[in-house]
């Protein structure tokens, strides 16, 4: 099953997205189809072996929609005036295959070089000038191989910026065009109205048949430039499924119609008449151009709600500094650079793929991927990421991630993702629409007959009643008040490093009531660390740190790995021993220039010493003990001189964070494996609701089921393997971001930045979201409410004003732009 995302053009309204959606989910070979308006996308699930892309456009095409599948065509010029581009290989078994792709590659025409790498199924091609995609894949079949071009989420969305940037152009030259004849025929018609002066050659009271000619030669070119309306509004029509174009395809249909009868009336008699002409040309003229404005607008505040994933894409330097064989610098585009690769950093620059540190050192700011503010260190063997700043030192990192394998690439491509796919309150707004346009064109109808059978009034008010109905009722603002807002809230969380994987995930998340914090690695910092020193007699503590270093360093446990990092980081260099043992279940035993040293548990130091323990150093083992700490005793040629504890501590955004869940009315549990009273300290000094002691990773889902046995909505927030099946199982699933894999795979919310401070940020993000999306609707239902019984005349029928079909138009198209105005909002949610 094959899931694949496209872009589709000629959508306009929310009957659109649910018409196309509607259909293809009936095609044999589609398990879902979901369509997201704001973004122009569709996204498919479906059995390449049962129906193909071509099978899915044409069913698109039928219906006056495109799917847009030849993106590959797209190339991307690089600085170098050459192309780059990667593809992925399929059905190379051994090396003499890449050997056959390459050497058949690089005797194509228009070919500078091409490099085939087994071990990662890729070939990256570079090309003289202008790249040729289907040459490529064409060739690599012939070879008896497949091949795909790899484009990373940076070159789609370029492309897709690209495509998009061009159509608004297309439309704003339109729109020019058709205000340049709009104009002139609205003050045509409208002038007299003003007091404007009228040249009595084209007045409509002394030359109306002349008058009427020149308005239908201004609404002809109008009419055509906007025809694309029409064509889809009426193939809609006759499928039976009307959208938005169907409405304004139907009024302004209807108004030119009225104007040629007119007009064929007014020459057959060529005299002058008294009042204004009912031709309504300017009408229709008008609507299609305020229809067109509206579309423009509305596409340019579309383009300003994907800033957020823009902002990330600019985070990447276009060029790289390589080392080449001998050493050297050299500066090369980015779309080259292949894992393996020695990359050189120099302060203030960006780093622009992933790697791991061979020399050198620095403080690294990953904020813009993390949302954490403060530079990390970072030396020889650490992890680097793509797009990170590099603030101080100088140093040289192998490449280990390249295209879109990245973890920015990665990263755009979850909120991509999550921007693509509906939130489960979008399905109100998507049943409305399916019923909504046939209710008004009836409505449209019925208050048309109403004022011209009952009423007496005459056909062109009736008229000009069906088609003010008509247009205003535009479901434009229903259909983006859901995709809008979702598009926005998870570019925002993406830029704090809150990386939401789906709309339903962001919506779910507001509903939690209960939250399940795994102990390990996300309330505590996931490794041990040496929290205190305490020592008696004529030792000094860097004599002693000296000592129980060199000792713990020839042992594998965590706990003496804790003790040899302490020692690192005050300075303090480990010595080889000259005897190391290791005591099993008490401890371990050295020897290290004359000097005899033991350290372990108290049942260890009673049997070696032969002087008492000091009483201070059993009570303040005791006191550590009681904190949750694991105390070692220290002996020195068979005396006992001090203690030292080892504690996964807290981390320091914890509490507050814990505070904050709290304080939005939320219940926090903690699991954890440790023992009761242990993880009960742990529990009162975090402030935790409730705690589950001695867990075994087996346990942490069932516990999940258990709080939703009880009706509980619960997130559940960890980072281990052991994490990954209560993530899943939890109605919300939150991985913190240097957890494993399998972690962060599992969940629906990834916290980059390893602080549990993200969690509240996270679910208020999600309540954000949720209120800016209820406001587009109550505003979207809102403005039908009023405007459809406004042009329906009943106001009118009271004794208030008529809605003229052009105002409607405005009305509509600026009810659109506010809803997306009012989505622009969460950009700015702190």
């Amino acid at each position: 099953m094959n899931q694949e995302s496209y872009p589709v053009q000629g959508m306009h309204c929310a009957s659109c997205a649910t018409r196309i959606e509607k259909v293809l989910n009936e095609l044999a070979g589609v398990e879902k189809a979901e369509v997201n308006l704001i973004t122009e996308l569709v996204t498919l699930h479906y059995d390449p072996t049962q129906i193909s892309l071509q099978e899915i456009d044409e069913a698109i095409a039928k219906n006056g929609y495109q799917l847009i599948l030849n993106q590959d065509n797209n190339h991307h010029q690089a600085d170098t005036e050459s192309v780059q581009q990667r593809y992925t290989l399929e059905g190379m078994t051994c090396s003499s295959c890449a050997q056959t792709i390459q050497k058949n590659i690089q005797t194509l025409p228009n070919i500078k070089s091409a490099q085939v790498n087994l071990a990662t199924e890729t070939m990256l091609v570079e090309w003289e000038n202008q790249a040729n995609t289907q040459t490529i894949i064409d060739t690599v079949e012939k070879t008896g191989y497949h091949a795909t071009l790899a484009r990373s989420a940076n070159e789609q969305y370029q492309a897709d910026l690209t495509r998009k940037a061009e159509e608004r152009k297309k439309q704003k030259k339109q729109l020019l065009l058709m205000i340049l004849f709009t104009v002139p025929l609205f003050l045509l018609t409208m002038g007299p109205m003003v007091g404007l002066p009228i040249p009595s050659a084209i007045d409509g009271m002394i030359h109306p048949a002349r008058n009427a000619v020149l308005q239908l030669v201004l609404t002809l070119p109008v009419l055509y430039l906007g025809r694309h309306i029409f064509q889809r509004g009426f193939k809609n029509l006759i499928n039976l499924h009307p959208n938005m174009d169907s409405l304004v395809a139907l009024g302004t249909g209807a108004a030119f119609i009225q104007g040629i009868v007119m007009t064929i009336l007014l020459l057959a008699t060529n005299k002058a008449i008294d009042g204004h002409p009912n031709l309504y040309f300017e009408s229709a003229a008008v609507i299609i151009t305020l229809m067109t404005l509206g579309k423009y607008m509305e596409n340019l505040a579309k383009g300003r709600t994907s800033s957020a994933i823009k902002s990330l894409m600019d985070l990447t330097p276009k060029q790289a500094r390589r080392l080449d064989s001998n050493g050297e610098p050299e500066l090369v585009p980015i779309e080259l650079l292949q894992p393996g690769d020695h990359i050189q950093i120099k302060p203030g620059e960006s780093i622009p793929v992933d790697g791991i540190i061979l020399e050198g050192q620095s403080a690294i700011d990953e904020s813009m991927l993390t949302g954490e503010s403060i530079p990390i260190n970072k030396g020889p063997q650490d992890k680097v990421i793509g797009a990170s700043l590099n603030k101080s030192g100088s140093f040289i990192y192998e490449v280990t991630q390249v295209g879109q394998d990245t973890t920015l690439a990665k990263i755009v491509k979850m909120v991509q993702d999550a921007q693509a796919g509906k939130a489960p309150i979008a399905n109100l707004a998507d049943k409305i629409s399916a019923y909504f346009v046939p209710t008004i064109i009836l409505l449209a109808i019925l208050a048309g007959f109403f004022w011209f059978f009952i009423m007496k009034e005459p056909l062109d008010f009736a008229l000009q009643i069906f088609i003010s109905v008509l247009i205003i009722a535009c479901p434009c603002a229903l259909g983006l008040a859901t995709p809008t807002a979702i598009m926005v809230g998870t570019g925002n969380g993406a830029q704090k490093g809150i990386l939401i994987k789906s709309g339903a995930a962001l919506e779910s998340t507001h509903n939690a009531d209960t939250i399940l914090l795994d102990k390990t690695g996300t309330i505590t910092e996931g490794h041990p660390q040496v929290t205190d020193l305490y020592t008696i007699d004529e030792y000094k503590n860097k004599e002693i740190i000296h000592l129980i270093a060199s000792a713990e360093a020839a042992s594998e446990h965590p706990l003496g790995e804790a003790i040899v990092q302490y020692a690192e980081e005050n300075n303090i260099r480990p010595s080889k021993l000259d005897y190391f043992d290791s005591l099993t279940g008490k401890g371990i035993v050295a020897k290290l220039k004359q000097k005899t040293i033991h350290i372990g548990n108290l049942k260890l130091m009673k049997e070696i010493t032969q002087h008492p323990i000091s009483p201070e150093i059993i009570d303040q083992a005791e006191q550590l003990s009681a904190q949750a700490k694991t105390v070692m005793f220290i002996a020195v040629d068979l005396k006992v001189i001090g203690i030292i504890a080892v504690a996964d501590p807290i981390k320091k955004s914890s509490p507050q964070a814990i505070e904050k869940l709290h304080q939005m009315g939320l219940n926090v549990v903690m699991l954890t494996g440790d023992q009761q009273q242990t993880a009960e300290k742990i529990g009162q000094n975090v402030k935790v609701d409730e705690v589950f002691s001695q867990v075994m990773p087996e346990d942490k889902s069932a516990i999940v089921q258990k709080f939703q046995k009880q009706g509980r909505h619960v997130i559940m927030v960890g980072d281990g393997i052991n994490d990954a099946p209560a993530l899943a199982q939890a109605d919300i699933g939150m991985a913190i971001g240097s957890g494993t894999d399998i972690a962060i795979e599992s969940a629906d919310i990834v916290l980059m930045n390893n602080q549990l401070d993200a969690v509240p940020t996270a679910i208020k993000l999600s309540h954000a979201t949720i209120k800016n999306i209820k406001q587009n609707l109550f505003w979207a239902f809102a403005y039908n409410i009023i405007g459809i019984p406004f042009a329906m005349g009943i106001f009118y029928l009271l004794g208030g004003p008529l809605l003229n079909p052009m105002i409607a138009a405005l009305a509509m198209s600026l009810s659109s732009v506010s809803v997306l105005i009012n989505a622009l909002r969460l950009r700015y949610f702190k």
